[in-house]
């Protein structure tokens, strides 16, 4: 679709169609409403709205008049039948993220556990071998754990402002 200036005036095309109107269509009624003389200038403007339309429904703009016939116990029975989807995902959302949240905890529990065995066996026993006391290693896994959670703290923060930038 191309945009044009305003106040221009629309070229014709140059391509003649021509086809035959029954006398019962709508056209004549709005011919008669608008006081219009002859019929290509209404044709051209049914045309033009038709293809608008069907421009905005392209594009998933829908037209904010209620659908005919529609009455209040349709709209409601609308309304009940959306919220009841609606409903339906949101329970099935909520089970996912209960199903995530479990996985995740599983995922913390694992990588604790492993993390305190490899302290043990690497770690722990060569160092109170060569002297060390319980005391200074307990210290001193503490103080890794700090620093492992601040670099999670800012990396989350980071992910937080990059995600709120993009919004």
């Amino acid at each position: 679709m191309t945009v044009r200036p305003r106040g221009r005036r629309r070229t014709l095309s140059k391509h003649v169609s021509s086809f035959n109107m029954y006398m019962d269509q709508v056209y004549r009624a709005i011919m008669e409403a608008t006081g219009a003389v002859k019929d290509a200038p209404v044709i051209r403007e049914l045309l033009d709205e038709a293809l608008g339309a069907r421009r905005r429904k392209a594009l998933g703009i829908a037209d904010s008049e209620e659908p005919p016939g529609q009455g209040t116990a349709e709209t409601l029975h609308t309304l009940q039948t959306l919220l009841l989807k609606l409903i339906r995902h949101e329970d099935l959302l909520l089970r996912n993220q209960k199903v995530g949240i479990k996985l995740l905890l599983e995922t913390f529990v694992e990588a604790r556990t492993g993390r305190a065995l490899a302290w043990e066996e690497l770690i722990e026993r060569p160092l109170i071998q060569k002297g060390k006391t319980k005391q200074d290693l307990v210290n001193y896994f503490d103080m890794k754990t700090r620093y492992a959670k601040e670099h999670a703290v800012e990396l989350f923060e980071k992910l937080k402002k990059e995600g709120a930038e993009s919004r």
